[in-house]
């Protein structure tokens, strides 16, 4: 374990290394098995360290969490392709980012419950949108629908995001025990449901191109 003196020395050092290993705790077992006590062991230090650099679990999950997200590469790349057409460039990115959602058990579900969080401060709704290139998602939405009033544009992202993210939510839960999930319950592949999703939601901006 790391001596207790590095907060006063490489309190930088010390502090990524727990965020580091919070995110690796994700990857590899889950949200749920990022406990403090198991985050404070993968980061070599102690659970008053984990405090005093973070000040509740709540507030580390949510750097972690946008820390990984960031790492969503091929998701994001997808929002500068100009060579695709607007409908297909958001369509390919929901879809890569989901299957990304998918590789670390609870992280969507987490992602929802962070929102409180994110949303009611400023500095951490402005980092959270930087992360997630909402501007560009807004942007490639507007290209489609021609929509200008951006109240409306936030309005259909939000529903777009819960339209996807509850599904995968479900799911995780629906794993929790290690069961299958119920038959009245069974979803088409990740694909099919966006494509699902897109073909109702934007039926008639399709139509009208």
């Amino acid at each position: 374990m790391k001596d207790d003196s590095s907060v006063h020395t490489t309190g930088t050092d010390t502090k990524m290394d727990i965020l580091n290993a919070t995110v690796e705790l994700i990857q590899e077992e889950g949200v749920a098995c990022a406990t403090l006590r198991r985050i404070a062991e993968k980061a070599e230090t102690n659970l008053a360290l984990v405090n005093y650099h973070f000040g509740s679990k709540d507030k580390l999950l949510s750097k972690a969490i946008g820390k990984l997200v960031g790492t969503f590469d091929d998701a994001f790349a997808v929002l500068e392709d100009d060579s695709l057409e607007p409908l297909e460039r958001l369509k390919q990115f929901f879809y890569r980012y989901l299957s990304h959602l998918q590789q670390y058990p609870g992280l969507a579900k987490e992602m929802m419950d962070q929102s409180r969080l994110i949303l009611c401060s400023q500095h951490e709704y402005a980092r959270y949108t930087k992360v997630m290139k909402t501007e560009k998602l807004l942007s490639t939405l507007r290209e489609i629908t021609h929509e200008s009033d951006d109240t409306v544009l936030d309005g259909m992202m939000v529903q777009l995001y819960g339209a996807v993210f509850y599904p995968v939510i479900m799911n995780s839960y629906m794993n929790l025990a290690g069961e299958e999930p119920a038959p009245e319950f069974r979803l088409p592949t990740l694909e099919h449901q966006i494509e699902m999703l897109f073909n109702l939601y934007f039926h008639k901006y399709s139509q009208s191109s």
